[in-house]
């Protein structure tokens, strides 16, 4: 007898929150949409969640703590920056394509996110920022990269990085991270 895995309500709500903020954005989004996707009534929903924010809040969080476990793993690594670069790339793509709706809401509408999960939020993001330009200010200390002012290069990077998570239907993976690593490379 195969005993299969009790499936997570929450889980599945938190996932249809992230489908729904996803298509309509946060605001336009109701807890009575979210149940209606996961086939609950919506009185019925609040026995698993708090509230609509919670949702944002646990999708950002989970998130923004992927992006960090990543870089952290990366920048520890006894590698060059040009190596430690061509890791963050596969990150983002790592996390875009595993839960392309996740990756959107993370980008769009963290924004609304309640204090003082914000600030948390904020936090773990700028953290995340900082961690990423120390590879590229090293990158370019070893003469590895040539860029002019390592601000706009992660800017430009980031925000590259960040539009791949929009096109994830129109492109193949492969062909994502291949043309990214290109334009990248051959730009700082």
């Amino acid at each position: 007898m195969r005993i299969k895995p009790k499936i997570d309500r929450k889980r599945i709500i938190i996932m249809a929150a992230a489908d729904l903020f996803r298509e309509k954005g946060y605001n336009a989004s109701s807890v009575r949409d979210i149940a209606a996707m996961v086939g609950l009534e919506p009185s019925s929903i609040y026995s698993h969640i708090k509230s609509k924010e919670e949702l944002l809040a646990e999708i950002c969080l989970e998130t923004a703590n992927k992006f960090m476990l990543g870089i952290n793993i990366i920048s520890k690594q006894d590698i060059s920056a040009k190596k430690m670069l061509k890791l963050l790339v596969s990150l983002h793509l790592d996390i875009a394509f595993e839960n392309p709706s996740f990756a959107i809401v993370y980008i769009d509408e963290w924004r609304y996110l309640p204090e003082p999960i914000l600030s948390e939020f904020l936090n773990l993001r700028k953290d995340y920022d900082k961690k990423f330009k120390k590879i590229l200010t090293d990158g370019k200390s070893d003469g590895k990269f040539s860029f002019l002012n390592s601000d706009i290069a992660f800017n430009i990077i980031i925000k590259t990085l960040n539009w791949s998570f929009t096109n994830l239907k129109k492109f193949r993976r492969e062909e994502v991270e291949e043309e990214l690593n290109h334009l990248i490379f051959n730009g700082i």
